[in-house]
């Protein structure tokens, strides 16, 4: 994520993309965004789309490659190297010697450049499928509809949060709160044996193996919770 600076040009030929170098990481500009770095023992060509592009700074030319589009090209040498995507949605990494995608930042600030160049992701927001690290957080859907759990690399439903209140984040926190008092048949759930109301009404549902199932009908008046308390005759 770190802008790439030079270490000097280690003889007076002009480097070309694809032409041999010898120091790993030397760089130089070729033009005010794009620039060449020796990477695995040939030149590279890469893109300085961050806000510094490319430049002279004291004793080396320096890229600014903290902004970058998916397949950009970037060294494979260590250490790895991040970068915001262009339009700010995703948070990316260099791997196998191209930007890729590492975090999806759906939340309201994005991925943005913080202090040092830090990069920073909001993943309050996701979607089923999208990458995560930490096993065990939570996420809300981005149309509030669902809890999001980090398992095994990737977020994946966790419960159904089809209450008036939707899905939640305190930031402050990092709480997920999830309106559960409606449901439909199916959906996903996380607290074994807790009861809801299906969202018509006519059922009461309990979680059972992680989905909302049929617990019994309500005929005569239609199924609401109050006050955390279920009502269904």
């Amino acid at each position: 994520m770190l802008a790439i600076v030079a270490m000097g040009l280690e003889c007076c030929s002009k480097p070309t993309p694809g032409g041999a170098c010898r120091l790993p990481n030397q760089l130089v500009c070729t033009a005010p965004d794009r620039a060449l770095v020796c990477s695995g023992g040939a030149w590279l060509e890469i893109a300085c789309k961050g806000r510094g592009g490319c430049a002279r700074r004291g004793d080396g030319d320096s890229c600014d490659n903290t902004m970058a589009s998916e397949g950009d090209s970037c060294p494979r040498e260590p250490p790895a190297d991040y970068a915001c995507s262009t339009n700010g949605a995703r948070a990316l990494v260099c791997k196998d010697g191209q930007f890729a995608v590492w975090r999806q930042c759906r939340g309201a600030e994005g991925c943005e450049l913080i202090g040092d160049g830090k990069l920073q992701c909001d993943t309050t927001l996701g979607e089923s499928g999208d990458p995560c690290v930490v096993l065990g957080t939570y996420a809300c859907s981005v149309d509030r509809k669902v809890k999001l759990l980090c398992d095994a690399g990737s977020l994946v439903p966790a419960s159904s949060c089809r209450g008036p209140r939707g899905c939640t984040f305190e930031r402050a926190t990092y709480k997920v709160d999830c309106d559960d008092t409606v449901a439909l048949e199916g959906d996903p759930c996380e607290v074994p044996n807790r009861i809801t109301c299906a969202a018509d009404g006519a059922l009461e549902l309990v979680c059972d193996a992680r989905r909302y199932t049929k617990k019994r009908a309500c005929r005569r008046t239609a199924c609401r919770v109050d006050s955390d308390k279920l009502f269904c005759d």
